[in-house]
């Protein structure tokens, strides 16, 4: 085997083990709760378990092309990391409604999709479907955010 795809071969059975810990966290968990960890583990051990066996067995998960250089290489890096991390800051600040919203919208933008309805259409959809799915059949609580907490409590409090 080539030695150059070791370090791919590495990061993909670590995420599979770090996936097959989350699926079997959530199939031990009580009732409902752990539902979602373990669908969400399971589907994405599963998509682990089939890009380490393409690595494996030599094929490469995508085609191949000239890798980013200079000014596109640092913009990718600069997303790959940025965004994130800007929406984990949103999502404690703001909560998951506002900082998925952003993100929904903005980083469509960001690379090059101009069709702003289209952008708002999917965001919108995609805001609905969570609600649907995470407050409506899984009955769970989604992240308010510090300030979504406090503007709740002052409403309360009222």
């Amino acid at each position: 085997m080539d030695r150059a795809r070791w370090p791919g071969l590495a990061f993909g059975a670590f995420l599979l083990l770090i996936l097959g810990h989350v699926a079997a966290t959530g199939l031990r968990a009580r009732g409902i709760s752990g539902l979602f960890p373990a669908v969400v583990g399971g589907f994405g051990a599963l998509l682990a378990l089939l890009n380490l066996t393409q690595l494996a067995l030599g094929r490469a998960p995508a085609p191949e092309g000239d890798a980013p250089r200079g000014a596109e290489a640092a913009w990718a890096l600069g997303l790959s990391v940025g965004v994130p991390t800007l929406y984990a800051l949103l999502l404690w600040l703001l909560g998951f409604w506002v900082a998925s919203g952003a993100v929904l919208l903005a980083l469509p933008w960001v690379l090059g999709y101009r069709r702003p309805f289209v952008i708002l259409a999917i965001g919108a959809a995609t805001l609905v479907l969570s609600d649907l799915v995470f407050v409506e059949v899984f009955d769970m609580r989604l992240p308010l955010g510090l300030v979504g907490e406090a503007l709740r409590e002052s409403w309360q409090a009222e």
